[in-house]
């Protein structure tokens, strides 16, 4: 009781204990709901409503919790025509103005996004070594979800204004850049060229 009444009170000296409050539990409810879930619903129900909060809580940590928390923020964008898919925000952009991080809300911010995929990480060789291959594609969805936006934060902590993206970002962890759909066009006239080529060549 002790330790819940502590845990209260520190989330209580947060700058913001609601987003905080948040955050938190939307790293743990799915952990929780995968380990008792099965116990009163089936696993269909299960799967998707871990796979909702997963999704709900990718979009709160990348877009609330991490902006208001450690005042960062990253997106992904293929569209651009640089060599990096990243976008960063971060505070360091901004003169200092009176907004500090608090202390407790950068501890459990980043506590909490390593911990998490590193909890389904376990899981998933739970999954192997009882070869549960259903609840493996949950936990390897968790894991990708969880592991993608720490990997995103952490490359947006690393990115110092005035710097190319590129220097703060590991380039064997980094997606593709499709270009756009200038790239489906290229294909599509490969397609085509092979086409016109093989044609003439029955003919």
């Amino acid at each position: 009781m002790e330790h819940i009444k502590g845990f209260y009170n520190t989330i209580l000296k947060s700058s913001h204990p609601i987003t905080l409050s948040l955050h938190l539990a939307g790293k743990a409810f799915p952990l929780v709901f995968y380990m008792l879930g099965d116990w009163f619903t089936g696993f269909t129900a299960q799967f998707i409503v871990i796979i909702l909060v997963l999704a709900f809580d990718f979009y709160f940590t990348k877009n609330i919790s991490g902006r208001k928390l450690v005042q960062l923020r990253w997106w992904y964008d293929s569209t651009i025509t640089r060599t990096t898919t990243f976008v960063f925000e971060s505070y360091k952009q901004y003169p200092a103005d009176g907004h500090v991080i608090n202390p407790i809300d950068s501890k459990l911010f980043w506590w909490s996004m390593y911990l998490t995929p590193v909890v389904w990480l376990v899981f998933g060789l739970l999954c192997l070594l009882r070869l549960k291959l259903f609840y493996l594609l949950l936990v390897a969805v968790a894991v990708s979800l969880t592991g993608w936006n720490t990997y995103g934060f952490r490359c947006c902590d690393k990115w110092e204004p005035g710097h190319d993206v590129d220097s703060a970002t590991d380039t064997w962890f980094q997606l593709p850049n499709f270009g756009g759909f200038e790239n489906i066009s290229r294909l599509a006239n490969v397609q085509s060229f092979f086409q016109r080529t093989t044609g003439s060549s029955s003919v």
